[in-house]
């Protein structure tokens, strides 16, 4: 599982629904990109008020560490066993078996409690990239892409107009409106499956239906879908 978001035990469930396994399948692991909330807040379900997890192993970078160790009820987790931190380092692959390896990608965010990563997820024939928060594209978008066959990338704001009475510009993501030609031109160029998710519930392109969802579609970009699968 990547991120431990809200919404926990309908994503557990979900997941083990696209395993065919029962309905209390075993986790083999969790993957954190960051420490904002709606990121890792579901881990309370790990713990012995819930689902008393034992071991499960928990991949994050140093400062993500750090914030579990020293933070109520994170630190519970860690001390109860109910998780298991495997650190990562940024740009290192590590086996998650199955031949799988996933590999975290420093990527620029509001950094203010840990680091923020992106994962590429190498498999036997596919290799694709998650990456649903980034404060700003840069040239390294373009690299980023040009060696995976599906990225899952960060579409938090179609644009400025979504927030009425809050200073959007203090809430830094890529605007869809402005890089859609970009993104449009990368997957026809990279042959890369450009896929959109970390929707604001502001963002027009949550309904399928509006004139800026028919916009992206043609532009050959799409917003991911609830239960999809890419085989690796």
């Amino acid at each position: 599982m990547v991120d431990a978001t809200w919404q926990f035990p309908a994503q557990l469930q979900a997941l083990n629904s696209a395993a065919g396994t029962a309905t209390e399948g075993t986790l083999d692991g969790i993957l954190l990109t960051h420490a904002h909330v709606g990121h890792y807040t579901g881990l309370v379900h790990l713990g012995r008020e819930v689902m008393s997890s034992h071991e499960v192993p928990l991949w994050v970078m140093p400062r993500m560490a750090e914030f579990i160790e020293n933070n109520q009820p994170w630190a519970s987790l860690v001390r109860d066993r109910s998780v298991v931190l495997r650190e990562l380092a940024a740009d290192h692959a590590v086996d998650l078996g199955s031949g799988l390896t996933v590999r975290p990608v420093r990527v620029p965010h509001r950094d203010e409690l840990s680091e923020t990563v992106a994962f590429e997820v190498t498999g036997p024939s596919r290799r694709v990239l998650w990456l649903p928060d980034i404060d700003a594209w840069d040239e390294r978008l373009e690299a980023w892409l040009s060696d995976v066959d599906v990225a899952w990338l960060d579409g938090t704001f179609f644009s400025d107009n979504e927030l009425p009475g809050r200073d959007i510009s203090q809430i830094p993501h890529p605007r869809v409106s402005e890089h859609l030609h970009e993104y449009s031109r990368l997957a026809a160029e990279a042959e890369v499956d450009v896929r959109l998710i970390h929707l604001n519930h502001s963002n027009p392109l949550c309904d399928p239906g509006s004139p800026e969802s028919l916009q992206i579609k043609a532009e050959g970009v799409k917003v991911a879908a609830e239960g999809e699968r890419v085989q690796l």
